[in-house]
């Protein structure tokens, strides 16, 4: 490590830190840009990780050309902040080593702007940016180098849930999904980027205004979708313009995950539009696209299940004109075109479309005018409407069938759609970021929190602290748990039925991780191997990790994460091992944001209502109340959540959805951090679709594990979610963060769970 860097940080195990005597003039809040500089070293992916927890709005961090070598992924959650490299085939992110999180890059703030350089080689979505507004990719190359396989990442370039979106000049290869995919945005452009050997190469998917223009999509599966989904928070989006395209020879074998939507698309498409209206197609060059240059579908198509009253299955009010389509057909390919080749012959049309209409909307069997589609002025392109609908044996046997490849009903005039018109991004505010003088004032080791105290050779908590109880705790690699909570002296906790409760400023919440340890130290039985620090700020919560040295005598703040090697004996004296990770301050958020803010998760009413061990009979909420450390509670406290574990506290269906509630729903929930999916894990959610059942994965990837629904009753085998929990695979494992054990007894209860569920809970349209 340059003498440079050991001035400004100092090394614990895998941690950069900054040095005490460097905080304070290091602590700015003021939106003042900063620049920092990064070259590749040993240390780069610590160095990395440290200044974009230390960053503030307008910040820029510089990474010079050359490799890096990451192992996790990276989170950035600052607003107003750039991530520029010296150029896309110079300054280069590899993950080829990955064994933890979820992709490579993730970033949840606004006007995020990432420029000139490469992501390689992650374990799951190159580069995804949740819930952001001016978003920027400029001359940004993700690539799988080993070439397309379906255990590459599912998407490239990921925005999702974004706005102002700008994409440009940028290069994907290799995605086993879609390589540049925006997905329930608003207004976005995607322009002189270029797409080949993914599954797709560009997607946008339930998306309100978009102009795709000006890109090249070639080698690809299928050159560029436009889908809308069902099950999501953002369902019938439109307004997406595609233009100015060269799309060809997009005729790569489909490589991607068995279950996934997009493992159905087949090899040869050039464009497919699927269930999404107000689409306009032109001025492009679509050619030598071996199944058919121009596909129309609606989402019946695929004949899943479809459980979203909210959901438009039918593609209308489409436009497809003035484009140079040729070449095509050649090679149909697919389970669609295998049936209806004996009937339509080859090549297949250049612009095939299903004909599946929604007849309740039709006006004396034709689309009203505000529905109507055009397909025109696109040279010598072929056509056919297949008419799906009365595409039946008994139909076929008797004649009745009909292939339509008159252009006459679509040679109409449709209005233009208007253009994306990107706003420039926000200034920094001023308001800096109050995390950044939080974490900087953290204390560097965890005995300067006071929590322990020694009694006779051995740690105990100190007797301020107050020790608390789960019904069912979340799990972490079959590690022990010692949990407490500290409030200011005088102050009360506040009860709050449906969430965590409030708590005052200067609270700490404290829980310890621990593995078996025969070992005589201060920590007796046990191996403490990380201690997760909860502190509420006026400015909100923040969390941190303090890792424990091997004497057993203290532990070391670790912002950036890491992992430890540990090995014990469980109970029946099997040996166990386990790289046990430690999540990086930014990381907290992923599971801990809820609609931005950070939120303590385990200490809700019902999980708390509870015994304090068992065979102890003392209430614990009960014992609060009467120590006046909680007020405002209702006197009616029966609601209980079960124990996944004890029979006696609920049945199989309380206990495998409190345990889902517990470990997945903080994130699959309408306001977490995984809503996007559409899956929402809480117990308070009743409907079965919406919990997963008979429901199709969205951006799964090779977390789908070859199936194509996330629960089908009856079959847990044939479940995603069953698959997600017990795969120790990186990721593909869920939860992705702080995990690499499946657990086992949670796992037999969810498949007991799903076996015993009545399929007619599903409601097929």
């Amino acid at each position: 490590m340059h003498k440079a860097l050991l001035t400004r940080f100092v090394a614990f195990g895998c941690l950069a830190i900054l040095a005490p005597s460097t905080r304070a003039a290091d602590q700015r809040t003021e939106s003042k840009t900063s620049i920092t500089r990064i070259s590749p070293s040993a240390d780069a992916q610590y160095e990395l990780q440290s200044a974009l927890i230390n960053s503030v709005p307008g910040d820029v961090i510089e990474l010079a050309a050359g490799t890096y070598e990451f192992d996790t992924e990276l989170n950035v959650v600052c607003d107003n902040f750039t991530i520029r490299g010296a150029g896309q085939d110079q300054t280069i992110l590899s993950f080829k080593n990955q064994n933890s999180g979820s992709g490579g890059l993730t970033a949840t703030g606004n006007a995020f702007v990432i420029e000139d350089l490469a992501v390689q080689d992650t374990v799951g979505n190159g580069i995804k940016v949740l819930g952001a507004r001016d978003v920027t990719f400029r001359r940004v190359r993700v690539e799988w180098t080993a070439g397309p396989k379906p255990t590459n990442g599912a998407y490239g370039i990921y925005p999702v849930e974004c706005r102002n979106v700008l994409i440009e000049n940028s290069v994907s290869i290799g995605a086993s999904d879609a390589g540049i995919y925006c997905g329930q945005c608003r207004d976005v452009v995607v322009k002189g980027c270029t797409a080949r050997t993914n599954v797709t190469g560009i997607e946008i998917e339930n998306t309100v205004n978009a102009d795709v223009f000006d890109n090249l999509a070639t080698d690809n599966t299928g050159g560029v979708l436009i889908f809308d989904l069902p099950g999501l928070n953002l369902v019938n989006g439109g307004g997406v313009r595609v233009f100015h395209n060269q799309i060809v020879d997009n005729n790569h074998e489909n490589f991607a995950p068995l279950g996934t939507m997009v493992a159905d698309v087949p090899a040869g498409t050039g464009v497919m539009l699927m269930a999404t209206d107000q689409v306009e197609i032109f001025d492009n060059d679509i050619k030598g696209n071996q199944t058919s240059n121009v596909m129309i579908v609606s989402f019946l198509i695929t004949e899943r299940k479809l459980n979203d009253a909210k959901y438009d299955p039918y593609p209308e009010a489409f436009s497809i004109h003035d484009n140079r389509m040729s070449g095509g057909g050649k090679k149909p390919s697919g389970q669609l075109s295998a049936l209806l080749t004996p009937l339509i012959g080859v090549p297949f049309p250049d612009i095939f479309y299903d004909g599946i209409t929604d007849k309740r909307k039709l006006v004396d069997g034709k689309q009203p005018d505000s529905l109507r589609s055009a397909i025109r002025n696109n040279g010598d392109a072929t056509f056919a409407n297949v008419h799906v609908d009365d595409f039946t044996p008994a139909n076929v046997l008797a004649g009745k069938y009909r292939v339509d490849r008159s252009l006459a009903p679509y040679n109409v005039e449709v209005a233009h759609l208007k253009p994306v018109a990107l706003q420039p991004h926000a200034a920094p505010t001023g308001a800096g970021n109050p995390a950044v003088a939080v974490y900087r004032a953290a204390p560097k080791k965890l005995s300067e929190w006071k929590l322990f105290r020694e009694v006779n050779g051995a740690f105990v908590a100190e007797p301020s602290l107050i020790p608390y109880e789960l019904n069912t705790p979340l799990f972490s690699d079959y590690t022990a748990k010692h949990r407490t909570i500290r409030l200011p002296e005088g102050s009360r906790m506040t009860w709050t039925a449906d969430a965590a409760f409030e708590f005052p400023v200067g609270t700490v919440i404290a829980k310890t991780f621990a593995y078996p340890d025969t070992k005589p130290d201060k920590t007796a039985g046990e191996r403490y191997v990380e201690t997760r620090i909860e502190l509420r700020e006026a400015s909100g919560w923040y969390g941190y990790s303090y890792v424990w040295n091997d004497a057993q005598t203290d532990a070391d703040l670790r912002l950036g994460g890491g992992s430890v090697d540990v090995s014990w004996k469980d109970a029946d004296g099997t040996l166990k091992t386990n790289h046990y990770q430690i999540p990086n301050a930014n990381q907290c958020i992923v599971c801990h944001g809820q609609d931005g803010k950070f939120v303590p998760l385990g200490p809700t009413a019902k999980n708390l209502n509870r015994t304090y061990h068992p065979g102890d009979h003392s209430d614990q909420i009960t014992e609060w109340i009467k120590k006046g450390l909680l007020h405002d509670a209702p006197s009616d406290r029966s609601a209980k959540m079960a124990q996944y574990d004890n029979p006696t506290t609920g049945s199989v269906d309380d206990r495998a959805r409190a345990w889902l509630d517990v470990n997945c729903a903080h994130c699959h929930n309408p306001v977490g951090s995984a809503r996007t999916s559409g899956l929402d894990l809480r117990t308070a959610q009743l409907d079965p679709a919406k919990y997963g059942v008979f429901k199709s994965p969205v951006a799964a990837g090779k977390g789908s594990g070859g199936r194509r629904y996330d629960i089908i009753p009856g079959r847990p085998d044939e479940s995603i979610l069953m698959f997600r929990l017990e795969t120790e695979e990186a990721g593909a494992r869920m939860p992705s963060l702080a995990r690499n054990m499946a657990h086992q007894q949670a796992n037999e209860l969810i498949r007991e769970w799903i076996r015993a569920m009545p399929v007619q809970v599903a409601n097929d349209r």
